[in-house]
């Protein structure tokens, strides 16, 4: 592994419902890349975004070199295929890590998802096959997942999906629930680059 590069996977809803938040995710997302741009080590990212499809909108992103406006492409529609965002951001990632020389791949890998709503769009996937994932990829890899939801049952949702409690949060579908999502990110981040890493 790699010391001092941690690798961040954001998977974004982008249906309709989060239309109300939308300029708040903008502002809000491109402020947490700016505080991420600052701290020490290799910061690389993945954004999937998601509606009725999933697109992949950063490819393994080295932030120190990246200063695009991220949200350009954060145009909000459609409905919530969660499964299929989650599975094919999984799948996509971890694929490319065991392409890559052991000595290169991150020392630590988190997975972000955040969604205001529940699953009603996926075609491929189910929530069974998310929780095999996650479980998997934490178990073997030590892959790190946290779920943030405006949902007042983002705790069960969350946990349905094999995430940990303590990694899950709701936030308000507002301005000062968004600010608190990217405070969040910051907070975990900074958790997981000084966490040691198990052999």
């Amino acid at each position: 592994m790699k010391r001092n590069y941690t690798h961040l996977i954001i998977v974004l809803d982008a249906s309709g419902s989060m239309r109300t938040i939308q300029s708040d995710i903008k502002g809000s997302f491109n402020a947490f890349l700016d505080k991420q741009r600052e701290e020490s080590g290799k910061t690389v990212f993945d954004l999937f975004q998601f509606n009725n499809t999933v697109k992949r909108i950063v490819k393994s992103a080295d932030l120190a070199f990246f200063h695009d406006d991220l949200m350009t492409k954060y145009n909000c529609s459609g409905c919530t295929a969660l499964n299929d965002a989650v599975c094919t951001a999984i799948d996509t990632v971890g694929r490319e890590f065991t392409e890559m020389p052991e000595s290169e791949r991150p020392e630590h890998v988190l997975c972000v998802i955040i969604t205001d709503g529940m699953e009603n769009a996926s075609k491929e996937y189910t929530t069974q096959d998310v929780k095999d994932r996650i479980e998997h990829q934490k178990t073997k890899y030590n892959w790190e997942f946290v779920y943030l939801a405006a949902d007042p049952d983002a705790f069960d949702a969350g946990e349905d999906l094999g995430i940990d409690h303590e990694s899950c949060m709701e936030f308000s579908h507002d301005f000062a629930g968004v600010e608190m999502l990217c405070s969040r990110m910051n907070l975990c981040m900074d958790k997981i680059r000084k966490k040691p890493k198990k052999n």
